[in-house]
Formats: C-alpha cells, sequence, structure tokens
C-alpha cells in the first residue's frame, strides 16, 4: 500500500508524518527547524524520509509563506531567511524522483480541518490560526480560495492607519495587533511581569487577575470586528480557530462573539459557529492530503 509523506512546516518546528490513504499517521518525526534552515540540509533530510518511510506516492508540504503552488515555487517565508524566490518544488523533485505539492500552511492546515475536521460538515467556512502570528484560509464551495498564490492572506489586511511595522513588510496588519508576540507585549505593558508564552496570561486569567482578563478581553474584541468583516464577505457557516493562542477561546469567545454582533449584517449570522480546530495533527495530515488530492488531479 502506497502513503503519502505530509511536512509541517514551521518557524519552530518541522513536523513530519507517514500519513496512510485514509489518513492516518503510521509515524512521525519532529526536527528543529533552525536544523533545516539550510536549503541542502532540508532538502537532504526529505530525501532521507522518502528513503526510511518508503513507499511514498506523493510529497505535500504546508509552508510558512507566500508559494507559486502550480510551480512549487517559494516567493518568500516573513519569519524564515534564506528562502526568498526559491523553486523547492523543482529541486525536490530532482533529488527524489517523487511528485511534491506545495502550499501556504493555513491553507494546509485548512484542508485537513475541511476533509476529516471540524469542518468536514459544512461547504463555507474561514480558518485562522492563531499562533506568532496570524495565518487565514477560506473555504467555497468546499474548495481552498485560490489564485496565483497560494494563500487568503487575512493575517495582513490592514486595520489600522498606525505604522505598526509588520513582518510582511507592510504596517498595521491584523497580525500586529492579535499575534501572541502582541498579546505578551501587552500584558507586560500592563503589569511589568516577564512573561514568555500566551499560556501564562491564560493561568493568570483562569485565577481571574484583572490585567490578564483585560487582555482577552481586548483580544476578542480585536478578532471579533476584524472578523465581522471576514464574516460580511464570506458569509461562513463556521468560523474555525486554531494555533496555540486558541487555546484561550472560552476566555475571549464571549467579547469576540459581541463585537461580531455589533458589526455583522445580521442575516449572515444565521446559523454561524466559531469552533476549535479538531485535529492533533492538522499540518502534516493537511500536507498528505495536498499531496493525495493533487496527485488524483493530475491523473497519477
Amino acid at each position: 500500500m502506497q502513503n503519502y509523506l505530509g511536512i509541517d512546516w514551521g518557524g519552530t518546528y518541522i513536523k513530519s508524518g507517514l500519513v496512510t490513504e485514509n489518513n492516518k499517521i503510521l509515524k512521525k518525526l519532529v526536527y528543529s527547524s533552525l536544523e533545516l534552515q539550510k536549503k541542502e540540509v532540508f532538502i537532504d533530510t526529505l530525501y532521507n524520509l522518502t528513503k526510511e518511510f518508503k513507499n511514498i506516492k506523493a510529497v505535500g508540504i504546508g509552508a510558512p509563506g507566500i508559494i507559486d503552488v502550480k510551480k512549487g515555487f517559494i516567493y518568500y517565508l516573513p519569519n524564515i531567511e534564506g528562502w526568498k524566490n526559491y523553486p523547492l518544488k523543482e529541486k525536490l523533485e530532482k533529488k527524489t524522483k517523487i511528485p511534491v505539492y506545495i502550499d501556504n500552511d493555513a491553507n494546509v492546515f485548512a484542508l485537513a480541518e475541511s476533509r476529516v475536521g471540524a469542518a468536514k460538515d459544512v461547504d463555507f467556512a474561514i480558518f485562522l490560526t492563531l499562533g506568532t502570528g496570524l495565518g487565514g484560509a477560506v473555504l467555497v464551495n468546499k474548495k481552498i480560495l485560490k489564485n496565483m498564490t497560494s494563500a487568503a492572506e487575512l493575517g495582513h489586511i490592514p486595520i489600522s492607519l498606525e505604522e505598526k511595522k509588520c513582518n510582511c513588510g507592510g504596517s498595521g496588519c491584523i497580525e500586529t495587533f492579535i499575534g501572541a508576540k502582541y498579546l505578551i507585549l501587552r500584558y507586560k505593558e500592563l503589569t511589568k511581569k516577564d512573561v514568555k508564552e500566551v499560556k501564562e496570561i491564560f493561568i493568570s486569567a483562569q485565577k481571574k487577575e484583572k490585567e490578564a482578563l483585560f487582555v482577552w478581553e481586548e483580544f476578542g474584541s480585536i478578532l471579533g470586528k476584524f472578523l465581522a468583516g471576514m464574516v460580511n464577505i464570506f458569509n461562513p457557516q463556521k468560523i474555525v480557530l486554531g494555533g496555540g493562542v486558541a487555546g484561550a477561546l472560552k476566555i475571549f469567545k464571549p467579547y469576540l462573539w459581541q463585537a461580531l454582533k455589533k458589526q455583522v449584517m445580521w442575516p449572515n449570522l444565521g446559523g454561524l459557529k466559531i469552533v476549535k480546530a479538531k485535529l492533533k495533527n492538522a499540518g502534516i495530515i493537511g500536507a498528505a492530503i495536498l499531496a493525495k488530492e493533487s496527485i488524483k488531479e493530475v491523473g497519477v
């Protein structure tokens, strides 16, 4: 039986998995992103994985940046240096002799959640990955919305005229207001505490600390107002939230809903649900599904 190699490429870790035709992970290996930062090391590692896992029909990769999906060409990865204008698909296929398919990591996450996760029962959905930044994807008639490049870059929609610089090169993006980095900075401003992770702010909020609760209230209100615009555009049946920050959903969800209801045109609220992502390894599974569906499209 042939399987697929799914690669979930993040700024901190690169997670790889051997995935079956039925989307089950048989084996999983995790690497530090710093270990594989050099292109030749990255390519050699993936080549070795195709030999170690064996019977690989195709490789799927979710990459954290702007991708030409048809060519498998990386324009750039905002949070990872050294990958600007790089023909990754071409290089990997030449080395491995196996078909390779590449998309934005948020699209890959959305693909998994729309096929076997929290949005498998709907045709229209918005997906956000709430982590260091904000990744986004949109499902329209059960297809991930794409054009010349890979993703609906929802995290880089400007919402402010303030010159708040973003890693994408622009300023005032929604990501600069609700990314994990912003949450930590905002909490430090209010408390002068030296926190390292968003989880610490979540724990403080559970203990009813007023500063932590205020940070989550502000976060939910900003995210809700932003999502109101997305709901008015796409009219989804579900909004699926993933990433580490989504772990605090039960705390910020009331404020998110309050902001949504103020801004959304009311017919678009009918039946709308906001849910947490369901899959533990959505990036790996989604990358494998990308490979599987792409190879079937070309009839291989």
